[in-house]
């Protein structure tokens, strides 16, 4: 299966949404792949956010809410289920949209005139349609969904470049204008900081994913979670990490039962 649904409780809003843990390539993908063997590697070392899958489980159980979670199987360059495939994707227009043809650098990884309709079939809607299943499902039983997005990154501060020569936060929170309610992004902030981690907002990345069939729709809360790669290498910092992700999927299902808030 390209992707792995657990179900939670029938009364658990929460779903956590883990798209790019996974390095795993069918070969019948990587043969249309035009870039070298030692590309693709360094490209996988680049975007595949490392430790999140066992991160999101910890959390979960944690939680003790029994929230439901998504897990894609696949690595982002099989197909990319945090992008859109629609017209609001800016990225497809430099190779980089629900289906990779280019590297991180610029180079190809993909033939640049490839018909990409076969693998977006095969890779990126069923997962998408799968998310968006969920997504009704939380809001039939709960009256509303929360997606808590986990990833993770390299400490790259020359890449992004917004604190020049400084670490890069430990922990960055996506918001979404429309989905995200102060009290929501506020409560991460305190569970994060809490846990020891400096934490910072919108930086380096910003955002939070919600299918494009509920783009507009209120019942949809989300918030997004970048961790530092190196902080999920240390036992110490991995338990904190857990412990806080724990936390805020907690305060996620206390919020989703109240008023939800105003947007940011």
């Amino acid at each position: 299966m390209n992707f792995t649904v657990h179900e939670g409780s029938n009364d658990c809003p929460v779903i956590v949404h883990v798209p790019h843990a996974s390095r795993e390539i069918p070969a019948e993908v990587a043969a249309d792949f035009i870039a070298t063997d030692e590309q693709i590697a360094q490209e996988l070392d680049r975007v595949t956010d490392d430790y999140t899958d066992t991160l999101a489980a910890a959390a979960a159980e944690q939680s003790g809410c029994a929230p439901w979670m998504i897990v894609n199987n696949l690595s982002r360059l099989v197909a990319d289920p945090g992008r859109f495939s629609n017209e609001r994707e800016s990225m497809e227009a430099t190779g980089r949209g629900a289906i990779f043809l280019k590297l991180g650098d610029g180079n190809p990884l993909r033939p640049l005139d490839m018909d990409v309709a076969d693998l977006k079939a095969q890779y990126y809607f069923p997962y998408a349609d799968a998310v968006s299943k969920l997504v009704r499902g939380r809001i039939q039983d709960c009256g509303c969904a929360v997606i808590v997005d986990v990833h993770s990154y390299n400490n790259q501060p020359e890449e992004y470049r917004i604190h020049p020569g400084k670490l890069l936060p430990d922990v960055c929170i996506g918001t979404h204008s429309v989905h995200t309610p102060a009290v929501l992004a506020d409560e991460a902030d305190r569970a994060f900081t809490a846990a020891g981690f400096s934490v910072e907002r919108n930086t380096p990345f910003a955002g939070a994913y919600v299918p494009v069939d509920y783009d507009k729709n209120t019942s949809v809360l989300a918030v997004m979670f970048e961790v530092r790669k190196d902080l999920l290498e240390a036992d110490d910092s991995r338990v904190r990490v857990e412990g806080a992700l724990a936390e805020v999927i907690r305060k996620a299902v206390e919020i989703s039962r109240t008023d939800m808030g105003r947007p940011l």
